[in-house]
């Protein structure tokens, strides 16, 4: 499968809370009405949550700002997105949704582009998921001096291990890596619809039981050991790290078919 990610940034003249409530109450149904127009098989919003680790992960690592989100929409294929939006059916829904989203999201400061996931980890086994879970959501922009093929492998093949053996000590349940794929269609968007540049992908770590986290030396040191390894590929002061809850608004992946 495929994922599109659109990073969201709030409309300023939309007040936090009615942007919150219109994203998920009224956006969300509207896209799962259009689910089978556009052959979209899953559809997550991550919000931003207010908590003091937000800050915490921005200063380690010199970083932006969090932002209001993330939506996450799943196809099978790149052959089967384009051709969903290639039907007149499809066509209608995505217009229709995009002057819905015109109505709550800053356009031009937002981002969309596709990615591939890279499932890196996944203890749920041990560590299932519940109403308390909470997703550290990390927009990711690679160096300068990196080309994105060679961020990708440093961030696939080092970190991604490396990430894995503080798991237990830093209390995390799962950790997915999306890698930024599909230039031309990225391009595509932001000359569609004045999106801005695409980042080089995102990494998503879910914490089943925030309360379980300990405050200890062990955690403190594998935080400092993994920003120091992610500054081999991140470019920091053009990146994001913040806090989110995911909500689920439809998901047909694992019945392989819509139950519309």
């Amino acid at each position: 499968m495929i994922k599109l990610v659109y990073v969201i940034d709030r409309r300023p003249d939309v007040p936090e809370a009615e942007f919150y409530r219109y994203w998920l109450e009224d956006h969300g149904p509207l896209v799962r009405r259009h689910a089978k127009a556009i052959r979209a098989k899953k559809y997550v919003q991550s919000h931003l949550i207010d908590t003091p680790a937000n800050e915490a992960l921005r200063s380690a690592r010199g970083m932006l700002e969090p932002i209001a989100g993330i939506t996450e929409v799943w196809w099978d294929s790149i052959e089967d997105f384009q051709a969903a939006y290639s039907t007149p059916e499809g066509q209608a829904a995505g217009a229709e949704l995009s002057a819905d989203e015109d109505k709550f999201i800053n356009v031009k400061t937002s981002q969309v582009f596709l990615t591939k996931e890279h499932l890196i980890f996944d203890y749920t086994d041990k560590k299932p998921f519940g109403d308390q879970t909470i997703k550290c959501t990390y927009l990711l922009t690679k160096r300068d001096d990196l080309t994105q093929a060679a961020c990708h492998k440093t961030w696939l093949e080092d970190h991604g291990p490396y990430v894995d053996s503080f798991a237990e000590v830093s209390n995390m349940a799962k950790y997915v890596q999306s890698h930024t794929i599909a230039p031309e269609i990225n391009a595509s968007f932001v000359a569609g619809r004045g999106l801005a540049a695409p980042l080089d992908g995102i990494t998503e770590v879910w914490i089943a039981d925030p309360a379980a986290s300990v405050d200890s030396e062990g955690a403190r040191k594998a935080g400092e050991a993994l920003v120091k390894d992610e500054k081999r590929f991140v470019e920091m002061g053009k990146s994001r790290c913040f806090m989110t809850k995911e909500h689920v608004i439809f998901d047909y992946s694992k019945s392989g078919g819509q139950s519309l």
